[in-house]
């Protein structure tokens, strides 16, 4: 994952950010208040998740402020540059991705086609109808052909008579859609007066033919535990269906309106659903029985055929029923909320027209969760299952001949096999390795950063100093990361002095400019809510020839005076006062600004 990111962020590593993380949490495990400091928040995020009403009362807030408050002090002034440096990496690995070649070449692309579908030649937004042609009469048929095969998985039935298990069926996708379907509508309205009432109704139909099938191989297995004959069979069998194959129509009409004793449940009412099934072929290839099917095989088709017909018109009418019920219930239920809102005007319970439909969505939903639960309670004898590998099955030492469950079991257990990320399943087939791509580029760590480093003269901007036993080099940390070359010796590292206020011939080894005229991204932030009126401006925290300019935003030597406060640095903000906060020195939260 670390790998595909750095691609996608113009081949520029990571190592530098995961560096710069990793320091503050070796600064965690050295500074006893830094940890605790993490401590408080975990436990003030779990509190505020976990206990209800918490986030409501006055006391997170006043914890939320103590705890900014604290981390303020801790991660903006004890380890100011460690934090500083987490976010310049993340600003330069975002402005990496914006560079990206690829990155850039694909939001084009995407702006483009926008831009072609909704605009034409003058830029203007217009609606072009061409396009749903295409799209019926181009995209949706090359999906149906070009999907050659869907495999469905293994289903498995049982209940106290028999047990039952299909395999191997995989359709077609030329066979997914109908050769042919038809919509009609027929209108009829009447006005009337006096004492001939007005009236309107509304007929649709519905045609679908040329449904085709064409399953070959389809395993099965059953067996009939109760009742005359008792049988046990397992075999592989072709399932044809040409020409005209299936179809059906179905016509409905406007449900009536309610009356008294005769509540309204459907917009539509099923008047009539009829179907087909034309050229049905059954070959039998393997079985235990195969003499005795063939024998029998014209009446079971001229017995089983108008049954089948009679179970899919009934399958039919049910699944449309509950759709239009569906549909009506969430009419319903979205209506009640909108008249519950008109009498109860409240702003926190006022839904707009999408709101209280999905709401009446959701409560629907849930209620069919609920039947189903308990249709299943009642019939927790029979049991139904679709099964992908044989560990998901509930006959798992039935195995059929050429499963699909079996040959994905198989993939399963060579998918956890191999050492660290590869695994033998990545060298399924015959195909040889593409040439034609483009060469990859090179990770690489690519110089950025600020030139002086992240440290300064102030044991406050550096971490714990050497002084106290945590860092062993006072500065091991200050110039080693420049943009003369990013981590590493040669390049703008100290010659044992750092940054300490020197001339600069004493302070950097080489390879940074005498000036830089750069500000620091942590800087910037502190200086947008600085209270004390002395930001510095952009460029004048630079490296000066004498270091860090005496008017920078840390000097500690720049000081000032004023009514309120004693003398305190310019550069820093008064004692009691923040740069930039979100605690409660906040001046917009206490309403000074």
């Amino acid at each position: 994952m670390k790998t595909l990111l750095e691609r996608f962020a113009n081949n520029t590593s990571f190592d530098d950010l995961i560096e710069s993380i990793n320091q503050v949490y070796k600064d965690a495990d050295q500074d006893p208040e830094l940890r605790n400091w993490f401590t408080r928040i975990n436990q003030f995020i779990r509190k505020t998740l976990q206990q209800q009403g918490f986030i409501l009362e006055d006391r997170s807030n006043e914890e939320w402020n103590q705890i900014y408050d604290d981390g303020h002090r801790l991660l903006r002034g004890r380890y100011r540059g460690h934090t500083d440096r987490i976010a310049d990496e993340f600003k330069f690995v975002g402005e990496q991705f914006d560079a990206d070649p690829q990155n850039k070449q694909f939001a084009e692309s995407v702006n483009k086609l926008f831009l072609d579908l909704g605009q034409d030649e003058n830029g203007q937004t217009v609606f072009k109808p061409h396009l749903l042609k295409d799209l019926s009469d181009v995209i949706l048929p090359s999906i149906f052909e070009n999907v050659r095969y869907v495999p469905i998985p293994r289903i498995e039935y049982s209940d106290p008579m028999v047990d039952a298990v299909v395999e191997n069926l995989v359709i077609e996708g030329d066979n997914l859609a109908p050769n042919s379907l038809e919509f009609g509508s027929d209108n009829y309205w009447r006005w009337g007066r006096k004492s001939i009432s007005s009236k309107n109704k509304n007929k649709v139909m519905l045609s679908v033919s040329g449904v085709q099938m064409d399953l070959r191989d389809v395993s099965y297995y059953i067996k009939r535990k109760q009742g005359f004959p008792s049988i046990t069979d397992k075999g592989v069998m072709d399932i044809f269906m040409g020409g005209s194959g299936f179809s059906f129509k179905v016509e409905m009409e406007t449900a009536d309106k309610a009356r008294e004793n005769n509540a309204q449940t459907h917009f539509f009412k099923v008047t009539k659903v009829e179907s087909d099934i034309k050229n049905l072929q059954i070959k039998m290839k393997k079985s235990n029985h195969k003499l005795l099917f063939n024998m029998f095989k014209p009446l079971l088709l001229k017995v089983m055929r108008p049954v089948i017909q009679k179970v899919l018109e009934k399958q039919i009418k049910d699944s449309a029923n509950q759709l239009d019920g569906l549909l009506f219930d969430i009419k319903t239920e979205a209506d009640r909320a909108e008249a519950e809102a008109k009498r109860n005007p409240d702003p926190q319970n006022i839904q707009n027209m999408y709101q209280r439909y999905a709401s009446a969505m959701q409560h629907r939903i849930m209620q069919g969760k609920q039947k189903k639960e308990q249709v299943k309670e009642k019939t927790k004898d029979t049991q139904v299952n679709m099964a992908v590998t044989q560990h998901d099955s509930i006959f798992k030492n039935i195995s059929l001949p050429g499963g699909i469950s079996s040959k994905a079991t198989e993939y399963k257990e060579l998918a956890g096999k191999g050492e660290k990320w590869e695994s033998p399943i990545f060298s399924i087939g015959s195909a040889k390795e593409t040439s034609s791509l483009p060469q990859v580029g090179k990770v690489t760590r690519k110089p950025h950063g600020r030139a002086g480093g992240y440290g300064s003269t102030s044991e406050e901007s550096r971490g714990l100093g050497a002084s106290q036993g945590i860092n062993p080099s006072a500065n091991q940390y200050d110039s080693q990361y420049t943009n003369a070359g990013g981590l590493g010796g040669g390049q703008g590292v100290t010659t044992g002095q750092g940054l300490m206020g020197g001339a600069a011939a004493t302070g950097l080894a080489g390879g940074v400019p005498s000036t830089t005229g750069t500000q620091g991204f942590g800087t910037q932030v502190d200086d947008a809510f600085n209270t004390t009126g002395t930001a510095a401006p952009v460029g004048s925290s630079g490296l000066g020839s004498t270091g860090l300019g005496s008017t920078g935003l840390n000097d500690p030597t720049a000081t000032t005076t004023s009514a309120t406060h004693p003398a305190h640095p310019t550069g820093a903000p008064a004692p009691g006062e923040y740069n930039t906060t979100f605690g409660d020195q906040n001046p917009v939260f206490q309403g000074r600004v």
